[in-house]
């Protein structure tokens, strides 16, 4: 009987040892943040969700003077937007600008909200570049903003990939929470 208890008890020790090394990895998985960034230099890409519908890619930093520049990609395109606490801009009003990289230039009107402006970037000369160029001017009528794009053109690559990779339809385990892969 000793013996017998002795091998039920192993047993039941070896089932309890393969439940939690075989569930461990899906509790973890599971604890993992949702919207994971990926730094390349100064840029962070990241998958943006709206619950679990995905919905757009952003790359996103900050220049010297504190304006988040963030360049997103969805459905619409790519899109340039700026943002800064100092700025007191017109809701639903457009400022003309000129966007200069390298030796492009892209006129354009910046729609404002707040302290926010945003553009789409419709140009393909001028997408390459903003991949090419070291700098970004967004010249508007009271000054010149400079945006630094070190890195920018892995970043940008790894923007639209996020977008094509968040948007293709992957196969699924319902047991751990889907991935948002930048």
């Amino acid at each position: 009987m000793a013996n017998e208890n002795r091998g039920n008890l192993m047993r039941l020790s070896l089932t309890a040892s393969l439940t939690l090394v075989l569930l461990t990895p899906v509790a973890h998985a599971a604890g993992q943040t949702k919207d994971e960034a990926v730094t390349i230099g100064p840029w962070q890409v990241e998958a943006a969700y709206k619950g679990q519908k995905f919905e757009r890619c952003v790359m996103s930093r900050e220049t010297a003077d504190g304006v988040d520049v963030r360049f997103t990609r969805d459905a619409e395109g790519l899109n340039l937007s700026m943002r800064s606490p100092k700025w007191k801009l017109g809701r639903n009003k457009s400022y003309p600008v000129e966007l200069a990289a390298g030796t492009s230039v892209l006129k354009a009107d910046v729609e404002a909200a707040g302290d926010a402006v945003s553009v789409p970037i419709k140009d393909d000369r001028f997408l390459k570049s903003l991949k090419l160029a070291d700098g970004l001017e967004v010249r508007g009528e009271g000054s010149t903003i400079q945006v630094a794009l070190d890195k920018s053109a892995a970043g940008l690559e790894r923007l639209e990939s996020c977008y094509t990779k968040n948007l293709a339809p992957t196969e699924t385990n319902p047991f751990v929470a889907p991935s948002k892969k930048p």
